[in-house]
């Protein structure tokens, strides 16, 4: 999804021929994994951060070609709309100090955005929500980022559903909005982690993510405020689901799973999962000159369908291949040091829960896919299941099994200084000092959307955990 479209409109001939060579690198893939011809010794780390382009006054700032222009780092890219856009981080392996690289990294880039930002006299926020965005910000003629993939994107999508898009949640508040575009999709914007495993470890990495997923999405939450209304604790999980449902009346009727979704169960390969892909309609159909071995159109066609935890594949330098996944339930923020203690949390606990072999596929799927809704919606005021089927308090489970069991594998890995962050996340836990909680507080007390992104961002500037935070969370 990150590279541009050349085309500016597709017809039927260049949705057959993306069909056939989807259809010829989907072949080639079988035969790669059925020679398992894919690295199974590398372990690598990445990340992907959006931002949010705020003005002084704290409300969206359009900015963001322009701040990619003024930084010239080939490193940041452009999203959906014209207030955000994303950091993609250097690639790392994953061994020893690596989390001390990848906070070196991400001090480092965001910097280079933050100055490029103040140039234009606008400051950089790291939200789930964007929470002083109106349905305003909401009109693509404005706010959407002038490139071709977004207008397709948005032009596709309402032909395939026949109807309006459609946001409801139901929080603290309800919120219910309309669009004939897919701008609600810029509502939400997200720390995105991948971790490259050894081809043996891929299948039991991809179950261990589905429940680490669940697990740390309320100890990360961060977008409870969505256009003025008091949503979700994780309102950004349902605002995807929706925002980009490409399904028509009969689709939904006939129970057709959406192109945003947690999974359809367990797998046996990730193979699995890379032919569920043929399950959806090609939305950007653009046929390149690529040989097959490339696998352009399967991973431009796999960018086009959000699982929450996304299997990857790629060409190293020397040709070869390997498989990752794309870890993509975390939001973004508050601080940095916020977002390298989630992203810890993330990996310590997706390796540690790996360790559990068959025991993570026991619990019925239907039975995980509810606790991550119920997290996203509840935050840490819930209970979920643990892998064994013990169900108890989020909390609890956090603090007595899953952050235990993230130590001990981060420790074994030979990964140093991991403890400082992993006590970030314990201390947030034990509190309840969420993102989502300091800024439900501020909202309640002041009522004043542009005020609280200006404080929120006083106070990530400080690079203070947020459970640390002065102000009404605390």
């Amino acid at each position: 999804m990150g590279e541009e479209i050349q085309k500016e409109h597709f017809e039927q001939a260049d949705y057959d021929r993306f069909q056939q060579r989807l259809e010829e690198e989907t072949e080639w893939l079988r035969s790669l994994f059925a020679k398992r011809a894919f690295d199974n010794s590398s372990r690598m780390l990445g990340y992907e951060l959006e931002l949010c382009l705020a003005d002084r006054d704290g409300n969206p700032s359009r900015i963001n070609t322009h701040v990619i222009e003024a930084a010239s780092n080939p490193l940041f890219t452009t999203e959906l709309a014209r207030f955000n856009m994303e950091i993609n981080g250097n690639v790392f392996p994953y061994q020893g100090n690596v989390f001390n690289q990848i906070e070196a990294d991400l001090a480092q880039l965001y910097k280079q955005a933050e100055d490029a930002a103040a140039d234009f006299d606008s400051q950089i926020g790291l939200f789930g929500v964007f929470p002083s965005v109106t349905e305003e910000h909401l009109d693509p003629q404005n706010y959407m980022t002038e490139l071709h993939r977004y207008n397709l994107l948005s032009q596709k999508l309402l032909n395939m559903r026949g109807r309006p898009v459609k946001l409801h949640l139901d929080g603290e508040e309800q919120l219910s909005i309309e669009k004939h575009d897919v701008m609600l999709e810029a509502l939400a914007t997200s720390l995105q982690i991948h971790i490259q495993v050894p081809f043996d470890e891929i299948v039991p990495t991809y179950h261990a993510g589905l429940w680490s997923s669940m697990l740390v999405l309320a100890a990360t939450a961060n977008s409870p405020l969505v256009l003025g209304k008091s949503c979700w604790q994780e309102s950004r999980i349902g605002i995807f689901k929706q925002s980009v449902d490409t399904r028509n009346p009969q689709e939904i009727e006939d129970r057709i799973i959406p192109r945003v979704h947690f999974g359809k169960g367990y797998i046996k390969s990730l193979l699995d999962l890379f032919e569920d892909n043929f399950y959806y309609s090609p939305i950007l159909p653009e046929v390149r000159d690529r040989p097959v071995e490339d696998l352009h159109h399967l991973a431009l066609h796999n960018g086009t369908i959000w699982r929450w935890v996304r299997p990857i594949i790629a060409r190293n330098k020397d040709s070869s291949y390997h498989l990752r996944l794309e870890l993509r339930v975390v939001p973004s923020g508050p601080t940095l040091i916020d977002t390298i203690a989630n992203l810890v949390f993330y990996i310590g606990l997706t390796e540690g829960l790996k360790t559990l072999g068959d025991q993570l596929t026991e619990v019925p799927f239907t039975t995980l896919e509810s606790d991550f809704y119920r997290a996203a919606r509840e935050g840490l005021n819930t209970q979920v299941h643990w892998p064994d089927g013990e169900q108890a308090d989020l909390k609890k489970i956090l603090l007595e099994r899953a952050l235990p069991l993230a130590r001990e594998a981060l420790n074994a890995a030979g990964i140093k200084d991991s403890g400082r962050w992993l006590d970030i996340i314990e201390a947030r836990v034990s509190s309840g000092a969420t993102g989502a909680s300091w800024i439900s507080a501020h909202w309640k007390e002041y009522g004043d959307s542009a005020r609280l992104v200006c404080d929120y961002i006083k106070q990530a500037n400080t690079n203070t955990p947020v459970h640390l935070w002065q102000g009404p969370a605390t």
